[in-house]
């Protein structure tokens, strides 16, 4: 599914950073690698790609933030709350194919 501007302008709020061609394309592609990982676990596609979803939202935020840049020096706790948000997104019936945990 193709990122929208609204949403890609979340994102670039999220890692403070302004409009710019090359900034967005790397975006694009975390954010689709984050659906890509949700949709691995069980997440059910049309959840992973809603972008309207505040628990998809705050998954893709922490993704984000994780994998945007080369010094991140919060890298690490990003991918915590991303896993822990992962982790509780399954356990949602309607968010998976069948509920774990």
């Amino acid at each position: 599914m193709a990122v929208s501007d609204e949403y890609l302008a979340k994102m670039r709020r999220a890692v403070r950073r302004g409009d710019n061609p090359e900034v967005n394309e790397e975006l694009k592609d975390i954010i689709e690698e984050c659906r890509l990982d949700l949709s691995t676990v069980g997440v059910l596609k049309e959840k992973a790609d809603d972008e309207a979803d505040p628990l998809i939202l705050g998954a893709v935020r922490c993704f984000v933030r994780w994998k945007f840049g080369l010094s991140n020096d919060d890298a690490a706790a990003n991918r915590e709350d991303y896993m822990q948000l992962r982790d509780e997104i399954r356990k949602k019936v309607g968010y998976c194919t069948s509920a774990t945990g």
